[in-house]
């Protein structure tokens, strides 16, 4: 057998070296968790469940993946924005009869890391939360809508700063927002230690516009109610008030329309979910239909004068409370 010339050789070998995976994984069928591992290096395993390939605004993976619904892993590794190396696929049957919703599987995200890191934050929220540190009285839940209002964790611009310090901190609250998170984003992060420390009296829920992109109404809702669901368990004594989604774009447009179907099928499942349920959309659109720059710069976050409608609404529901 003839020897391969060096000068064939080394690129051939990078070639195959480029084209293994750099991430490995392994299967519990019985418990139907997928435990992630890297196989060289300093790089971050992302991962999607949604059937898409990783990129890097795919989650880092954190935590074993649970997936008692069945679902589709895609794992690979990356440095900085890089991939490095094959994608690794598992496939997991759905062992249920139920059909497999994204809104209800918990996932990590990096969709806004132009803006903030994901990660950071999570970990952040943590620190503010472990034993020992000054506990909430109230969790305000959700997406950007809720990340950039005002509070602890700080950002480094807030939308509704004198909102939120005339209306949402006399309550001590903290702030468990993270921009263009979901459903599924949110119980990730319920599930993996952001209020295992706390005691708080309220919780004040407004996520889903996210879902609506990808999940259809009924599925959103789903996912919403699972979130509101995963808040009993953590904190049974807490109340919690939901907030139905705001309405987005300058005129009525499909994604109005969508949101407005959510907080129909939300306001008809309240009783299991909420002990209050408030839908504030009047009080954003004008009699035309139409929404303000004043009220939201770009028709889906508010404006401070925006916030104010929440604040107020949300302050006047705790203290009925007696909060």
């Amino acid at each position: 057998m003839l020897p391969v010339p060096r000068a064939l050789f080394l690129p051939l070998l990078a070639l195959i070296g480029a084209a293994l995976p750099a991430v490995e994984l392994d299967y519990n069928a019985q418990a139907h968790v997928v435990t992630l591992f890297k196989n060289k290096g300093e790089s971050l395993l992302r991962y999607t469940l949604d059937g898409s390939n990783p990129t890097f605004a795919s989650g880092v993976y954190l935590a074993p993946i649970e997936l008692p619904q069945g679902g589709t892993v895609k794992a690979a590794a990356f440095e900085a924005d890089k991939q490095v190396g094959a994608a690794v696929v598992k496939v997991v049957p759905n062992p249920t009869s139920e059909i497999f919703n994204t809104a209800e599987t918990p996932v990590t995200q990096n969709r806004d890391h132009r803006v903030y890191d994901w990660v950071e934050r999570h970990q952040a929220i943590l620190e503010l939360n472990k034993p020992g540190a000054p506990g909430a009285s109230v969790v305000l839940v959700g997406d950007s809508i809720t990340h950039f209002w005002g509070g602890e964790p700080k950002v480094t611009k807030a939308n509704g700063p004198n909102s939120w310090d005339k209306f949402i901190a006399p309550h001590k609250p903290v702030n468990l927002g993270f921009g263009w998170d979901r459903t599924e984003n949110v119980l990730w992060r319920l599930r993996h230690g952001e209020v295992a420390g706390l005691k708080p009296k309220a919780y004040v829920v407004l996520i889903g516009t996210n879902n609506l992109q990808t999940n259809s109404v009924a599925e959103t809702v789903d996912g919403i109610e699972e979130v509101c669901l995963e808040i009993r368990r953590r904190s049974p004594g807490a109340k919690l008030l939901l907030l139905g989604l705001l309405p987005r774009d300058e005129t009525p447009k499909e994604m109005r329309s969508k949101a407005a179907d959510t907080n129909a099928l939300l306001k008809a499942r309240v009783a299991k979910l909420a002990d209050k349920y408030l839908d504030l959309s009047d009080r954003y659109v004008t009699p035309g239909g139409r929404i303000s720059k004043t009220i939201m710069a770009d028709f889906l976050h508010p404006t401070d004068k925006g916030y104010e409608i929440m604040g107020q609404a949300i302050d006047d529901a705790l203290k009925a409370w007696g909060l």
